[in-house]
């Protein structure tokens, strides 16, 4: 309402407004002409009474006759009600006739020279004189005047005054400026009316409009207005109702629209995009629901892990598109084989999940394996090529013991690891007791810690020292970079805890580049502290996978040009079985390195079986005897042989030889004798943190008679 009064003000006031000033305007106007007028009738009215009267008084002034002088003025003020005085004087001033209140003498005195008319205005009247002429008319009553007759007839015989009231005059003009400023309100008032109806009227179409904005804006757009006005208030209802009417349209079209998009982006939260499956979010979700259903009822659920075999070499021999259209193939098979209660799923890549309801291990077992035989029997054909695929299944009863869906995927996911390990194209029913899914679901869990330790740099670098043997003289110092994790608390976690699980889920390469990246900068931290002229040789370990690597020697390269170590300061170590598994790409790799100056450690020699045929292709500057025949080298000659035969072997090579495993002073005395190069072990030194390595840098002896003293 407050709208609605606001409009109505406002055209009312636009309406009065210019009427007001229009009134006010022509109302001054005319009432200052009515009074200048009546002004002017007035002052032209007492001239010509006091000009008639001076003709008439003529013939009385010029005879001497006062009684028809008298008798003129007084009929004069009987025929005239404003007239106050009248007064009729010879040439000297004299009066002659008189009526009405006395004129002042003054007045009388020095208007009695004047032959013109004139006018006075005092105190509530104005007065008028006019002068009486002598005319040229002989009359013979008039006495004898000396001269001649044009002198006489041009001589002034006396003057007349005219006295008129303006009392009736003022109260003229009061009644004329009421009347006009009378008009004046009447015209406000009509105006005031016709704005107040013409406010009211378009007020009313106004607010009426202003409220269906308002519930259009509230949605309701099925709101029409009432087509009652004309002009553009009747063009502006049309226009609202024609904008209601297609808003309406169009919110029903765009509700379609978004429902239909709702619908598709519901669909496609839960399904595969490729295959048509429900993806891993809906199947988790159907977990929880089975797992609940098993809980508050005791029934038995299955769930069945699947993993395609042979999937990726349809990928890198035909690309992807190939093995996307394997993937849907094979979905709309299994899924034309399953019963109508169960569901099957994408988990990702070339791994399904399937649910089925109600089910023991023992019937879905045999379900299983009508699939396993199914997918055996699939020929996937493209272009020329045709291939067999199979799949390796996982299989976890639903119990109300299941503990949760995370640890029911972990164990599923599992179980169809172990049948992959076993063989593939099988099937593996996790138990709880069955200690290799233990130890696997045990290294699945190291790959998290793994990553996180990778990500919040929690693994630290020891180091263990090789020692110069016998009449050795280099003046290098030597030490093996060794990995260590940084568990809860600080607490240390040797190596042999999570390496397997790096190397069997291939985080090995990470690791790798974690500890190179990390080992120079320690090195370029001592040289900072040392001086350029430090003798000293890091030995970083490489993995077979890290080997295969086609991107390694890059990044090698690139941390020693970022941290500025000098290449004869770093020798990668690389153990036999690696260096055979990745021959080509090895031999490539040391050629490149050794080219800038690093050298190359050859681990663990002798625990291979072709050891000596692949040494002579390999340019490496050391040999590390396996510590299996070192460590025994004082009571058993098998060992002691096999020791003496690689010495010989890499001397004949120009290849340095390092003993591993010393654990005792009779070994290093055996390793002298022998001519061995170097010796490492707990005997001559155990792994310490590096950083405690580099502080006794300078008080580290280099012979190994100074290290009889350590304890084991």
């Amino acid at each position: 309402m407050k709208t609605f009064a606001d409009i109505r003000t406002r055209v009312l006031v636009l309406a009065i407004l210019p009427a007001l000033i229009i009134a006010v305007l022509l109302t001054a106007h005319s009432t200052r002409q009515s009074l200048s007028e009546l002004d002017s009738g007035l002052h032209e009215r007492g001239r010509i009474i006091a000009l008639q009267l001076a003709a008439a008084s003529e013939y009385g002034v010029v005879s001497g006759n006062t009684a028809i002088l008298q008798n003129l003025v007084q009929h004069t003020m009987t025929q005239e009600n404003d007239i106050q005085a009248v007064l009729v004087t010879d040439n000297q001033g004299r009066t002659m006739a008189v009526s009405g209140k006395p004129i002042l003498q003054e007045v009388i005195a020095a208007e009695s020279k004047t032959d013109r008319p004139s006018e006075w205005n005092t105190d509530g009247q104005i007065m008028f004189s006019a002068p009486v002429i002598r005319s040229m008319v002989e009359i013979d009553d008039y006495q004898s005047f000396s001269g001649d007759d044009t002198s006489r007839a041009s001589k002034l015989a006396g003057h007349v005054f005219v006295v008129l009231a303006t009392a009736d005059l003022a109260n003229l003009k009061e009644n004329m400026i009421g009347q006009n400023l009378l008009i004046g309100l009447l015209g406000l008032a009509i105006s005031g009316i016709i704005g107040w109806r013409m406010g009211r009227g378009i007020a009313r179409s106004i607010h009426a409009m202003a409220d269906a904005v308002g519930k259009v804006a509230e949605g309701h757009l099925d709101t029409r207005v009432q087509q009652a006005s004309s002009g553009e208030l009747g063009a502006l209802e049309r226009g609202f109702n024609e904008m209601s009417t297609r808003l309406q349209l169009a919110h029903g079209t765009m509700q379609e629209r978004i429902d239909e998009a709702t619908q598709q982006l519901s669909y496609q939260a839960r399904h595969d995009v490729l295959t048509g499956l429900i993806n891993r979010r809906e199947i988790e979700a159907r977990l929880e629901r089975a797992l609940a259903n098993a809980r508050e009822l005791g029934t038995q659920h299955v769930f069945c892990y699947m993993d395609l075999d042979q999937f990726k070499i349809v990928n890198d021999t035909c690309g992807h598109h190939a093995g996307d259209t394997l993937l849907r193939q094979l979905s709309l098979i299994l899924r034309q084989r399953i019963r109508e209660e169960d569901t099957l799923a994408r988990l990702g890549g070339d791994e399904f999940g399937l649910l089925l309801q109600n089910c023991s291990i023992h019937d879905a077992r045999q379900m299983a394996q009508e699939l396993l035989d199914i997918v055996g029997e699939f020929r996937f054909v493209h272009e020329d090529k045709i291939f067999g695929v199979g799949v390796s299944i996982g299989m976890i009863a639903i119990t109300a013991q299941t503990a949760s869906v995370e640890n029911l995927l972990s164990a599923s996911d599992s179980a169809c690891f172990a049948a992959k390990d076993n063989g593939r194209n099988r099937i593996h029913i996790f138990e709880p007791e069955d200690d290799d899914l233990a130890r696997r679901h045990g290294e699945m869990q190291w790959i998290a810690r793994i990553t996180q330790a990778l990500e919040e740099n929690r693994f630290c670098l020891y180091c263990q020292p090789i020692l110069p043997l016998g009449s050795n003289t280099d003046e290098n110092r030597y030490f093996e970079i060794l990995l260590r994790k940084l568990g809860p608390e600080g607490k240390i976690i040797p190596p042999m805890a999570f390496i397997p699980a790096a190397e069997r889920f291939h985080m090995m390469p990470a690791i790798d580049r974690w500890v190179i990246r990390n080992a120079l900068a320690v090195y370029r931290e001592m040289l900072n502290k040392r001086g350029s002229e430090i003798q000293c040789v890091f030995t970083i370990n490489l993995s077979g996978v890290s080997l295969g690597d086609p991107e390694l020697l890059g990044y090698i390269m690139d941390q020693m040009i970022l941290h500025g170590v000098p290449p004869t300061g770093i020798c990668f170590e690389i153990t036999e079985t690696a260096a055979i598994v990745n021959l080509a790409h090895t031999i490539e790799l040391i050629k490149t390195l050794k080219g800038v100056g690093c050298g190359f450690l050859l681990d663990d020699f002798g625990s291979g079986m072709s050891s000596f045929a692949y040494l002579k292709n390999l340019q490496v500057d050391f040999i590390k005897i396996d510590g299996a025949f070192v460590r025994d080298i004082a009571t058993n000659p098998i060992d002691l042989a096999m020791v003496q035969s690689i010495h010989g072997i890499a001397k004949a090579m120009q290849i340095k030889t390092i003993a591993e495993f010393v654990e005792s002073a009779q070994a290093v005395e055996i390793l002298e004798t022998m001519g061995v190069h170097y010796g490492q072990g707990f005997h001559l030194g155990k792994p310490v943190p590096i950083e405690q390595a580099i502080m006794s840098l300078d008080r580290q002896p280099l012979k190994t008679e100074s290290q009889n003293g350590l304890q084991d």
